[in-house]
């Protein structure tokens, strides 16, 4: 998770700044953490973090709020609710049946003093299973047919899927049910059913009707939450200048104030207006760097860039399997669908000169589909190398040769194009992080081994419904790696997820040995995660060799302090340790 931030402190010059978070050191009268905010608190959107939609609002809500589950900052491992986390759960195994009984921890209390409670994850569950909220969560509800309560501190769900990988799926924040429905806790217990789960969510749905949940979209507390139960505590909020927060004993810890009209978040932590600064432009950092006032912290980004290759026959698009489930054929790419030409081009590309232009060397190669700071992430891999000579001997043995030495090589016993046909295919480029000029970069390191590339550069949107119906030759793109990890890639590289239109494996990839192994890795026995672990960096393998992604680079995430002490940024959660920050002076 990745979001740049800033805070305002022109008038106290003993604030830092740090991308959500709180010092102990504010409970000793030292110092306050100040970001700077670059949309201001006008436009941040709803601090209920069910109704949050962007890394603006998120920057307080994740400060504030309880969720099912804890996560391992190190690893991105689902953990115990313990006396250092906000978890929930005491049980964060795999579901072995549809059904699961979940205890929660019985020590957290909500800042007015109400105990957390399993009444409040099943409102929060209802809330985000009605549908009467505009909620990044929604997809929750693929897993869970039905939930209740057990007791005050244990909740029942039943699951539409059971595997290894459900539970690193189905997590979300919690909100206090008795600000939203002071009758909801003797509600649920009035209407409690001894009937089957299922059969008594139901029930339970006639009386306590979706359409209740609309008061959400319109509550004091989306602008102001005052019962909250996280690292921080809600203090006020300023419209037009800032958010603050403070710790459970009412000290002022965090300010996220607006950034002065005129200026970025990076030009007004240099000027003294924060102390935290989190991924400052890349033309930016070489400066920064080397100002001796402020630490620079340097970890792994969580979005890797690549190109994705389609190896069907793009004339043809169809999913892998008609509605019965019988296998379609699907043909092959001319080009892409012999390994030979995907594995060519990978060698053909100098990565690092692409991060050394795209991201001014603020990044690092890819190695294949997970990246570090992923407790299934394969070290032992080492990025492809560059090797343009060994990228022109495939080429030829895969039937591509120049003999007309145009520069642009033709079919001359090829497996899939026409003879004679160039070699030459289309690439769309969605535009941001650099993209467009490493795009360019690529097609110029491809026309020295004689393929011709042309790039289209659009936007995301645009991008994601084009590759939807399977009609290009490649595309590329960038994907944030999920947090909490869920290790299973199924609907990415399977048949599964090549679905025409609303699928995730777009290329149509298809390979025996993966799909196996990504059906091993969520049906193991016990979903023991050493075990577990070892399947998904085979298949990290695998992919490699395979190619269905030319594997790229990430960017290199950085954490900007001045006068704080104790940030240990891990990729994905650099504030992950914020409690025990201290501010100096």
């Amino acid at each position: 998770m990745q979001y740049p931030k800033m805070r305002f402190a022109l008038v106290i010059m003993m604030f830092v700044v740090i991308l959500g978070s709180l010092p102990v050191a504010a409970s000793k009268g030292v110092g306050i953490i100040v970001e700077g905010n670059p949309v201001g608190t006008n436009s941040i959107g709803s601090l209920n973090p069910l109704l949050c939609d962007n890394p603006y609002c998120r920057r307080i809500t994740d400060f504030l709020f309880p969720t099912l589950y804890a996560v391992d900052p190190q690893t991105g491992l689902l953990m115990e609710a313990a006396a250092g986390n906000f978890g929930l759960a005491l049980d964060v195994t795999a579901p072995t049946s549809n059904l699961k009984i979940i205890k929660l921890r019985d020590d957290l209390v909500w800042s007015d003093g109400t105990s957390v409670t399993a009444y409040d994850v099943f409102y929060s569950y209802l809330a985000i299973n009605s549908r009467f909220i505009n909620t990044p969560y929604a997809g929750v509800s693929q897993f869970i047919n039905a939930a209740r309560v057990r007791d005050e501190h244990t909740i029942e769900f039943a699951f539409t899927q059971v595997n290894c990988s459900v539970t690193a799926q189905f997590n979300f924040p919690i909100i206090p049910a008795h600000i939203f429905d002071s009758q909801f806790r003797d509600t649920v217990d009035e209407i409690s059913s001894s009937d089957d789960l299922e059969t008594g969510f139901k029930a339970w749905l006639k009386v306590y009707q979706p359409f209740r949940f609309d008061v959400l979209n319109r509550h004091t507390f989306n602008n102001a939450p005052t019962v909250t139960a996280g690292v921080f505590r809600f203090a006020e909020r300023l419209p037009g200048e800032e958010i603050r927060l403070q710790t459970a004993d009412g000290v002022l810890a965090f300010i996220y104030r607006d950034v002065p009209s005129g200026m970025d978040e990076t030009q007004f932590f240099r000027s003294g207006g924060s102390n935290l600064l989190l991924n400052p432009p890349l033309e930016m950092r070489d400066d920064l760097i080397a100002d001796p006032d402020v630490k620079v912290k340097q970890i792994a980004g969580n979005t890797w860039n690549f190109i994705a290759m389609n190896v069907a026959d793009p004339h043809m698009p169809r999913s892998a399997a008609d509605g019965n489930g019988k296998l379609l054929e699907q043909g092959h790419h001319p080009i892409l669908g012999d390994v030979r030409v995907r594995q060519a081009i990978q060698k053909g590309i100098d990565v690092n000169a692409l991060i050394n232009t795209a991201l001014l060397s603020y990044g690092f190669p890819v190695v294949s589909s997970r990246m570090t700071g992923s407790w299934v992430f394969n070290s032992n891999l080492q990025p492809a190398p560059y090797d343009p000579a060994a990228a022109k001997q495939l080429l030829s043995a895969a039937g591509w040769l120049d003999h007309n030495a145009d520069g642009i090589r033709e079919c001359d016993g090829c497996l899939y194009a026409n003879q004679g046909a160039p070699l030459y295919f289309t690439m769309l480029v969605a535009g941001g992080g650099g993209r467009e000029v490493a795009a360019n970069l690529i097609s110029s390191q491809l026309h020295q081994l004689g393929i011709q590339l042309d790039i289209n550069v659009t936007d995301e949107s645009s991008l994601q419904d084009q590759v939807r119906f399977q009609q290009f030759d490649a595309y590329m793109d960038g994907q944030s790696q999920d947090f909490p990890t869920n290790a299973d890639q199924t609907d990415m590289f399977t048949r599964n997820g090549d679905v025409l239109y609303s699928g995730n494996n777009f290329g149509s990839y298809t390979n025996p040995d993966i799909e196996k192994l990504m059906n091993q890795g969520l049906t193991l026995s016990a979903c023991d995660n050493n075990a577990r672990a070892e399947i998904y960096q085979k298949i990290q393998a695998v992919l490699q060799q395979d190619q269905p992604y030319i594997w790229l680079y990430a960017s290199q995430d950085m954490l900007v302090t001045r006068g704080i002490v104790g940030a240990e940024p891990y990729p994905n959660r650099p504030f992950w340790n914020i409690q025990d920050w201290i501010v100096a002076s």
